[in-house]
């Protein structure tokens, strides 16, 4: 993966889920005080991209514990102990509310390493039993260098409304890096509802994970592996705007297919 620095790294960092809200707190108002970025003012949220290695990630890690802790009860010493090998490998995606503040939300993903994809190495188990072999053949990963793992995607509650502002500024952040990066394959496990949304309303092209079938998975009663083509992104997205439920979702679509508030952004080239 390549060396993508946000900030410097601290031979002293350690990832923490268990952040309090005060700490939280200081460590946002660090993270704006340290940007250049100009954001337009008539942007609520504005998303940022943070390294695995910088203080500024436990941020999102806290978004996480809180989350997925809510959801399917997986508190910190889960979320550790899952996703612990992984840290180094790690990137997030944070968006932060500028009228409080505070974080709002935060997706990670996991780049090739020497402990590979938490994704396939999970689906090798039940109720997935997917052979990363057959992954590779299926979807034609030649190079595991231009694949992403989109380890976890989280959303406070209070963010949810709003045409999906937030979790839309994130997958919007991770597909403009993964351009820049020559990342041409995703994969997750995703739970059923939020993927539902994802594809029925957004048109994200997610396909089942080598023909795979859902089935439980960390806490969620129901969760489906996926793969994505990367390609393929921003020509479906766009197409979808003329569905239905498209139609319906027409501004979250005209963020995240046509980039109508990319310069709310702050990535690493």
């Amino acid at each position: 993966m390549p060396d993508r620095r946000f900030v410097q790294e601290s031979a002293e960092f350690t990832a923490s889920y268990d952040l309090s809200p005060e700490d939280v707190g200081v460590l946002t108002v660090e993270l704006l005080a340290s940007l250049t970025s100009a954001w337009p003012e008539k942007y609520r949220y504005v998303g940022i991209e943070i390294a695995g290695g910088s203080p500024f990630s436990n941020i999102a890690r806290h978004i996480e514990r809180v989350v997925f802790e809510a959801s399917f009860g997986n508190d910190a010493a889960q979320m550790t102990a899952e996703y612990g090998p992984y840290e180094s490998a790690s990137v997030f995606f944070v968006s932060i509310d500028r009228c409080t503040g505070m974080p709002s939300g935060a997706l990670r993903i996991i780049g090739n390493s020497p402990r590979g994809f938490k994704s396939l190495n999970d689906a090798r188990s039940e109720p997935f039993s997917i052979r990363p072999d057959d992954v590779a053949v299926q979807h034609a990963i030649h190079d595991p260098d231009a694949l992403w793992d989109v380890g976890t995607v989280a959303v406070l509650p209070e963010h949810r409304s709003g045409a999906g502002a937030v979790s839309v500024q994130l997958y919007r952040a991770m597909y403009l890096s993964a351009l820049q990066h020559g990342i041409d394959h995703l994969i997750s496990i995703i739970d059923d509802v939020p993927l539902r949304k994802l594809i029925e309303y957004l048109g994200i092209p997610f396909v089942p994970l080598a023909g795979s079938a859902p089935g439980p998975y960390l806490g969620s009663p129901m969760s489906q592996a996926v793969y994505c083509h990367v390609p393929d992104f921003q020509p479906r997205t766009r197409r979808h705007r003329w569905t239905v439920r498209g139609f319906l979702a027409r501004k979250a679509l005209a963020r995240l297919a046509r980039g109508s508030e990319d310069d709310a952004l702050s990535l690493v080239s």
